[in-house]
């Protein structure tokens, strides 16, 4: 990977981006996407939708099937 050295201006405003950002070129071309690192502060006081009870439950499972395996399935599937 390449990395490119932005100037302030552009730092503030990728930093302030909660989602991810499509970068065009001053012709409205796609350029490349920005994906921004997440930020523990910002989700501070946010509450997972799933129940303790049920993460706990999950935990004891068996893990599943390994990814080869699946692959493996999808490729053999007619």
């Amino acid at each position: 990977m390449v990395r490119v050295t932005i100037d302030q201006g552009l730092e503030a405003r990728l930093l302030d981006a909660p989602v991810p950002i499509e970068l065009c070129d001053r012709g409205g071309r796609v350029v490349g996407h920005f994906i921004p690192v997440a930020q523990p502060a910002r989700y501070q006081g946010v509450e997972s939708p799933t129940p303790e009870y049920e993460l706990e439950r999950r935990s004891r499972e068996e893990p599943g099937r390994p990814l080869a395996d699946v692959l493996r399935d999808f490729q053999a599937a007619p």
